[in-house]
């Protein structure tokens, strides 16, 4: 792991802190690829149940690094192959977030634009601070989106919305993002990393095989038919109901107690 991304576990919570406050944490090759990897070590931890994604420095991710050193960038302008492969490697992230089989938390703070939306956007949840500004800016400096910027941003607010986000490019303020639904919360700053926090405390806690397969069905029902997903819908609820958790469940309601989740099989 570099320096330009911080990474803490505690209380089966990782936390992946992007770390270039200097540069408010615009992404660059190195700081992308920490990300992905931070992700895949909390996705390989088995003592890992929720992941929080954040910045440091008083913001989340301003998104691209076009100020910096050439070889930092995605777009060097060598080659268009070259370009390419470096776009779809980055990408990855996007990936990554898609498919882990963890439920993550976006810590909104300060600056939230354009590749670092995108990461925000590939979260399950997104809580903000009351002085997070969000905006997709691809339009502004003249590019069209990446990360699956466009993918993201029509499965999180819709289609209509995400026409005005994108092509229009507007500076959100976090009331503003709350109310076209790109957050779930607007908190004071001091508030916020408490209640994420306690979001995250509350996934990592809940039955894993749960977590999982409830994440998969809300994927699942954005791109396939009724009759296609409810075969599939049974098959994760019967994944839980034979697992050692579903037992746990049981006797901790009998007992009228906290279950304690494993997540073995």
């Amino acid at each position: 792991m570099t320096t330009t991304v911080r990474y803490e576990m505690a209380d089966g919570v990782a936390t992946v802190a992007m770390n270039r406050p200097e540069r408010r944490n615009a992404f660059s090759r190195e700081m992308i690829g920490a990300v992905i990897e931070a992700l895949q070590r909390a996705e390989a931890d088995d003592q890992v149940r929720a992941v929080v994604v954040t910045g440091t420095g008083g913001h989340f991710s301003v998104g691209r690094d076009h100020g910096g050193p050439v070889e930092s960038r995605f777009v060097q302008g060598v080659s268009v192959q070259a370009d390419r492969a470096r776009l779809l490697d980055a990408s990855r992230v996007t990936t990554v977030l898609y498919e882990m089989n963890k439920p993550t938390v976006a810590e909104v703070r300060g600056g939230c634009a354009g590749a670092g939306m995108a990461i925000a956007l590939g979260c399950d949840l997104r809580y903000a601070a009351d002085d997070a500004r969000f905006n997709t800016a691809f339009v502004d400096v003249g590019f069209s989106g990446d990360l699956g910027m466009c993918w993201l941003l029509t499965q999180v607010v819709g289609p209509a919305r995400a026409r005005e986000l994108m092509l229009l490019s507007p500076r959100l303020t976090a009331a503003e993002a709350f109310g076209r639904g790109l957050v779930h919360e607007v908190l004071p700053s001091e508030e916020l990393a408490g209640r994420v926090r306690a979001v995250a405390a509350r996934l990592a806690g809940a039955a894993p095989f749960a977590v999982t397969g409830a994440r998969r069905n809300l994927q699942d029902a954005l791109s396939r038919s009724l009759g296609d997903y409810l075969p599939t819908e049974a098959d994760r609820l019967l994944q839980c109901a034979y697992s050692p958790d579903a037992e746990e469940a049981r006797l901790a309601f009998l007992e009228k107690r906290t279950p304690h989740f494993t997540g073995a099989r």
